[in-house]
């Protein structure tokens, strides 16, 4: 996705803003309805909405799924999200945090979810109002990250998509692997297991140069730092936090993390939420001070504190865009059923807006999407890309709201020049059950909705056609014809279509070849040629079953008989060849005994066979000895004991 380049556009963007407010605040008979455009795309890409809003022949309609994850039924999805990145010509990857576990669904094109989801045909969808279908029990995880039984709360990604962070009960964090699934580091904030839950983890920005590092919060009230190399601070389950934020004086319940944006000085920067309705800022810079001995009092590390009058649930970060006036990222929060929008280096707010939600505000996501009217184009005749931030809650319902007027917020202004921020609402659909996940992939092609009961749905983005692009032609070749005669012969097989795969047949070998010419000699030969023992013997094998083996072995000169020695004499001691070998070993002395004395290399490898087998007898002696020894002390023993 490619950010709005043009100042035509920017007027484009602020005329359709306008209209969805006017629209919103002169509905006087339903103040929830739909912007028509905004639910025409929403209904015809994501099927979010009603079906009138459907072209009658859509060729591009959406697909979804709904399935439970295996501890569904006992476990509410307290999280949802996406791999930051993808494998090429692949889906991104999905983390699903359920009870005590964490599921991944979709990481390549052949995953049961993939399946599912191609699988699905837009005639059998229900109702979109009810967005839940029917239960699709084929949809399995492709791995499943156990985490020891402690139940989980969040989850994520680093930055190369390989290693993930949970948060778990009992104030436990691991680092696993996305992979292997094998839990790499595992971090106590009490030492023990009986700390409180951890209810937000995140990968902090490179803040120390060769340290990976992570962040905790939770139940606690504390934000803790930790080093994934445990260099600074110990390394083990016993590893002690760099610093620990105190301030807040109930739960944290969700954090971001960014990096400043100044040319000259980049500071990192955490934004914590919490129960106590306050958002604080905290400097995450200097993190060798605070293992040095710095205490909370001498550095103090909040750097501005924000009120928003609710128990703090979910933060958004917008991040500046490379056109955009925007200085230094913003905030979004939701706490109860608002949202309010923060300058976090001031600590002022900039807009506070009431949603239409009847409960609490859940999550929220931030989508980029492409818009498909015709007059959404720029000077330049590209698409016009438009910010759209979704919202989620307890009340079942999904509420939408353009957010691209904080993209073009000018931060270096005085924001009492400004004008008040405004997120206008659009779209929104009610939902059956109490939404507590929500994350959109970062190509904005699959949005994923969890519930409390343990349900999942994912709905796949209708493919997108550019406009001049012609679609797949329809035509149908007349009877008769060499294009009737081989039509769909290049067509792909469906998902779910049984594929009939024809087997080349195998090349034989050249041993192979012999003995079904019944050559035995040649396919000794041949055999011992390719040096591969486990073929020399089952040719012996073959030419014993078939009777062929003195056949095989009579009538050789010195230059063919002397492999056959050598191969003897070296491996009749190994005891998987011995059973053969011993065989072989008494044919050859039968049939070139009368030769003895003629070939100084011949006699050289039969006496090297008589050592080899000598050795073996003396060993077998010694053991047989060494065993029956072992045999009397143990039955003295036993004669000891009972008596």
């Amino acid at each position: 996705m490619t950010d709005i380049k043009s100042s035509a556009s920017l007027k484009t963007l602020q005329a359709a803003n306008t209209k969805s407010v006017a629209f919103a605040t002169s509905s006087k008979s339903n103040p929830t309805e739909s912007l028509p455009a905004e639910q025409r795309w929403w209904t015809n890409k994501f099927r979010l909405g009603p079906r009138a809003f459907l072209p009658k022949k859509s060729t591009t309609s959406s697909t979804s799924t709904t399935f439970q994850t295996p501890t569904a039924g006992s476990a509410t999805i307290s999280h949802a999200i996406f791999a930051p990145n993808a494998i090429k010509g692949h889906p991104y990857q999905m983390a699903i945090v359920s009870g005590p576990r964490v599921c991944l669904y979709g990481g390549t094109a052949t995953s049961s979810l993939a399946r599912a989801l191609a699988r699905t045909k837009p005639d059998e969808e229900e109702e979109s109002t009810s967005l839940f279908g029917s239960q699709d029990k084929s949809v399995k995880p492709d791995r499943t990250v156990a985490l020891g039984g402690h139940p989980a709360h969040h989850v994520q990604y680093h930055g190369d998509g390989r290693l993930l962070v949970v948060g778990c009960d009992h104030g436990i964090v691991k680092i696993c692997d996305a992979q292997s699934r094998a839990t790499l580091r595992t971090f106590k904030t009490n030492g023990t297991n009986d700390g409180y839950p951890i209810r937000a983890v995140g990968w902090l920005p490179e803040a120390v140069k060769g340290h990976k590092m992570i962040y905790s919060a939770g139940d606690d009230a504390i934000l803790r730092l930790w080093d994934l190399s445990g260099k600074m601070a110990g390394i083990g389950d016993a590893a002690r936090p760099i610093v620990s934020l105190k301030g807040h004086g109930d739960a944290i319940r969700c954090t971001v993390a960014y990096r400043t944006t100044e040319k000259k000085d980049k500071r990192i920067r955490l934004v914590t939420g919490s129960y106590d309705h306050t958002i604080r800022v905290w400097d995450c810079d200097n993190l060798k001070a605070g293992v040095m001995g710095y205490s909370d009092e001498d550095y103090d590390r909040c750097l501005s504190v924000m009120d928003h009058g609710a128990p703090v649930e979910s933060l958004v970060l917008v991040e500046p865009t490379a056109t955009s006036p925007l200085r230094i990222p913003l905030i979004v929060s939701a706490g109860g059923t608002i949202i309010k929008v923060w300058n976090p280096q001031s600590g002022t707010c900039l807009s506070t807006i009431k949603t239409k939600h009847s409960k609490t505000i859940t999550s929220m996501c931030i989508a980029s999407i492409i818009r498909g009217e015709k007059d959404e184009y720029d000077d330049d005749g590209k698409k016009i890309i438009v910010k759209r931030l979704i919202t989620s809650g307890l009340d079942g319902l999904i509420r939408i709201h353009s957010v691209d007027e904080l993209y073009q917020y000018d931060s270096a202004k005085d924001p009492k020049s400004q004008a008040k921020l405004t997120m206008p609402y659009l779209h929104g659909v009610k939902t059956s059950q109490p939404i507590t996940a929500l994350a959109m992939s970062p190509d904005s092609t699959r949005l994923v909705v969890g519930t409390s009961t343990g349900f999942v749905t994912v709905r796949q983005r209708a493919k997108y056609v550019a406009q001049g692009v012609k679609r797949k032609s329809t035509y149908q070749p007349k009877a008769g014809t060499y294009s009737f005669f081989t039509r769909g012969a290049s067509a792909d097989a469906d998902a779910d279509d049984h594929v009939v795969m024809l087997q080349k047949k195998k090349k034989l070998k050249s041993y192979d070849v012999m003995l079904r010419q019944f050559k035995y000699h040649d396919a000794l030969d041949e055999a011992i040629a390719s040096r591969d023992p486990q073929a020399i013997i089952g040719v012996l094998e073959e030419l014993g079953r078939r009777r062929g083996l003195k056949i095989a072995l009579e009538n050789r000169d010195e230059e063919t008989l002397e492999p056959i020695l050598a191969f003897t004499a070296s491996f009749i001691a190994n005891p998987m060849y011995t059973p053969v070998l011993i065989g072989v070993a008494e044919m050859l002395c039968d049939a070139y005994a009368h030769v003895s004395g003629q070939s100084d290399i011949i006699d050289e490898y039969f006496q090297k066979l008589h050592n080899h087998v000598r050795s073996e007898c003396n060993t077998q002696s010694i053991l047989n000895q060494l065993i029956g020894q072992i045999d009397a002390v143990m039955y003295a023993a036993e004669v000891d004991a009972n008596e």
